[in-house]
């Protein structure tokens, strides 16, 4: 089962760490292996030296038990199809950061009526382009 977000800002190598030791109940070593990565790398992401590629932290989501967006607010590494429609072109690029620093405080709530109303839109969007 996925842990939750915590609602208290604790550094994500910490989380790493009281998960692996506390819940998972794997050592460093353990730990390394099942991710398939040298133990001294493990040491530098509970460290926080390091943060890991896309396909390394999935498998410490999966691994560590640990939702996917709470590692990637961790480690301020968001999901690679942000990066992708925020520059697929020239306006979009614009409009993403304003829209984004516009909603950067909403609540899960206003989110998820945020996401509907793209969704409506965007089925608008194709049924005028259709005609």
């Amino acid at each position: 089962m996925a842990r939750k977000a915590s609602s208290k800002q604790q550094p994500i190598g910490e989380i790493l760490r009281t998960q692996r030791v506390e819940v998972v109940k794997k050592g460093l070593r353990e730990m390394a292996r099942v991710l398939g990565i040298a133990p001294a790398h493990l040491t530098d992401l509970e460290k926080g030296r390091r943060t890991p590629s896309e396909d390394l932290l999935k498998r410490i989501s999966v691994a560590y038990g640990i939702a996917e967006p709470e590692l990637r607010s961790g480690w301020q590494r968001a999901d690679t199809i942000v990066a992708q429609v925020a520059n697929q072109d020239p306006t979009t690029a614009e409009k993403v950061p304003e829209f984004l620093r516009t909603a950067r405080r909403l609540s899960p709530k206003q989110w998820d009526e945020l996401i509907g109303q793209a969704k409506r839109l965007s089925r608008t969007d194709r049924g005028s382009a259709e005609r």
